[in-house]
């Protein structure tokens, strides 16, 4: 087994996981009687200790590998998960969620490996196959939740069992780390770096690179405008629609599979024939489309039509954004860009999951569409001013890369690609 299938195995299974969990933090608080404020820091917890930690795991991958760091955050994860199993109190539940949080990092870590161990022209195809984990964990994982509360066990235990059930998962990716995933760094690379781990000019040397930094505002503006979505579709569905809880999950899980279908399928043909510049743009259009569909549209089939731009859409964007971002930053410096890139796109989803309800409530139920089309308009502008100087870079920094013999291969197979 590829080296890259092993990470995107890795990936799966920790989303899993993860998508089991989050749909049960509000019910779980509400059991032990827990008011909004408090429900509110839970829910925020994660993102707040991710936004912290991404950038620091990211320069300790860096400086001392990516193996190591995915399996520190891949226990320290499972550990959350089974605290927040037997937790009764709100200081211990939300000091998992902030552990959690904290080793959140490992999708960014991930996110450098596929970067080490694919050819600059693969990595969007590769951030692909991470976007189709994504996507099917966020299908299966609700799903597999919805089961777990309906098991016959006692009442006590029916919204505990899901959190332990998402501990042995990341239990499982933590042994697939030790057990079948071998470290992307050469030993005498990690000898040479000496990444500034917890330096905020660590953080300013990251986006200060050539065009990094707008690489990294855009993959940001992509997100701040899908949070809209993310933060509001249930009540979107429930409202506007009328649809009970089966056909919200079945919307999510709808958005989620075209999402899979584009990153894992369509996607690598994409990129060989048109490369992710033209694939960004196509991806962002898309987006604007799918939004002003939302806010405009009502009924089922125009619903599901915009939802289905909106996936393909964020399937083009994101993983194509992500390649062109590996492919202008040098290799000992992935970490630490990707790491800048997740704290700034958690700190997007913190944002507009608050503004998009604060619109949501105010009656107004396409209100948080119409604001992510306008954010993904700007991410429009914004890509085709400098998506054409970052391909420039991604050819200077590509020819580096071949006369210094990157990516190292791993293993038979390593590129995990086959045409």
């Amino acid at each position: 087994m590829s080296p890259l299938v092993v990470v995107v195995l890795i990936v799966l299974v920790d989303l899993l996981g993860f998508s089991i969990v989050m749909p049960l933090l509000a019910p779980f608080g509400k059991e032990y009687h827990f008011d909004g404020r408090q429900i509110g820091l839970l829910l925020a917890a994660y993102p707040m200790a991710q936004l912290v930690a991404g950038p620091i795991l990211g320069r300790l991958s860096d400086r001392f590998g990516r193996r190591p760091v995915l399996a520190a955050s891949q226990a320290g994860t499972a550990i959350s998960f089974f605290i927040l199993g037997f937790a009764t109190d709100f200081t211990t539940m939300f000091l998992a969620r902030l552990l959690d949080g904290a080793s959140g990092g490992n999708i960014l870590v991930a996110q450098a490996y596929v970067a080490d161990v694919t050819k600059p022209a693969d990595r969007a195809k590769g951030y692909g196959l991470i976007g189709m984990a994504f996507g099917l964990g966020f299908v299966l994982g609700p799903i597999l939740s919805m089961g777990l509360v309906s098991l016959p066990i006692a009442p006590e235990w029916r919204l505990r069992l899901p959190f332990l059930v998402a501990g042995g998962f990341s239990t499982i990716a933590w042994i697939l780390v030790l057990a079948r995933l071998p470290e992307s760094l050469p030993a005498d690379a990690r000898a040479r770096q000496k990444a500034r781990v917890v330096s905020l000019r660590g953080l300013a040397d990251s986006v200060s690179m050539p065009i990094v930094g707008a690489m990294i505002a855009l993959g940001s503006l992509v997100i701040l405008g899908f949070a809209a979505l993310e933060g509001t579709f249930s009540l979107y569905l429930e409202q506007r629609q009328g649809w009970g809880p089966v056909g919200v999950l079945g919307g999510f899980a709808f958005l989620g599979l075209v999402g899979a279908a584009t990153q894992g399928g369509l996607l690598r043909r994409l990129v060989p024939r048109f490369g992710e510049p033209k694939l960004i743009v196509a991806g962002l259009v898309l987006l604007i489309v799918g939004f002003v569909g939302l806010g405009w549209t009502s009924g089922t089939a125009a619903i599901l039509a915009s939802t289905l731009a909106v996936g393909i859409g964020q399937g083009l964007t994101t993983p194509s954004i992500n390649g062109m971002l590996s492919k202008i930053t040098p290799s000992r410096e992935q970490g630490a860009v990707f790491g800048t890139l997740s704290s700034a796109q958690t700190l997007a989803r913190m944002v507009n999951y608050v503004v998009a309800n604060l619109l949501f409530g105010r009656g107004n139920t396409g209100a948080p569409f119409w604001m992510a089309a306008a954010i993904v308009l700007a991410a429009l502008g914004l890509a085709l001013a400098c998506l054409p100087v970052a391909a420039r870079r991604a050819e200077a920094v590509g020819s580096f890369s071949d006369q210094e013999g990157e990516p190292v291969p791993l293993a038979a197979g390593a590129e995990g690609f086959s045409a």
